[in-house]
């Protein structure tokens, strides 16, 4: 019966450690940002390790990859009107795998991104792809579905050892009772 609590608890600590931030490397990569020329009434912004910079048409913002928590750099603008600021995007590491050039988008108070991909870029031509900063999140579900999997299945063998161990000594207390 130690053996196999022994066993499931070197089990249980080795699926702890399975998540834990910094075990693969975030690889480091380049946002080149257009389109910022087209909203003359607006400033934007970079944020990077606690430094606030302003952005240009075509300026480029490296984002640092490596190990452990992810690096970002939020982009925001503000209204030379009204003040008013648009909400921030997020650019982290370990988000992309190589270098890319998005053009901001401006609706209303909402600042969104489309990516411009090669074949567009050779082309010369307008049209974009629709990759509008939108995040896949089915393999994020499988995951969080195979962690609760684990994590009710685990329980359910705890209850059973300890219903198995409480069986075990109420008979050791009847036998002993009838001695």
């Amino acid at each position: 019966m130690k053996s196999i609590f022994s066993i499931y608890l070197v089990f249980a600590t080795c699926c702890l450690f399975a998540d834990v931030p910094g075990n693969k490397p975030r690889p480091s990569y380049d946002i080149k940002i257009t389109g910022l020329s087209q909203y003359s009434n607006h400033l934007f912004f970079v944020q990077q390790n606690n430094v606030v910079t302003s952005l240009k048409d075509s300026n480029s913002i490296h984002i640092q990859g490596g190990y452990g928590k992810p690096l970002c750099a939020e982009v925001w603008a503000i209204n030379k009107n009204n003040f008013l600021h648009t909400d921030t995007l997020l650019f982290c590491s370990g988000d992309a795998k190589k270098s890319k050039e998005i053009i901001l988008n401006i609706y209303k108070r909402d600042l969104s991104y489309t990516e411009i991909t090669t074949n567009q870029k050779n082309k010369n031509s307008i049209p974009f792809s629709a990759v509008n900063n939108k995040v896949d999140n089915d393999p994020f579900n499988k995951n969080h579905f195979i962690m609760y999997l684990i994590s009710g299945l685990s329980l359910l063998v705890l209850i059973m050892l300890m219903f198995f161990m409480l069986k075990k000594k109420n008979k050791e207390m009847k036998l002993q009772r009838s001695i």
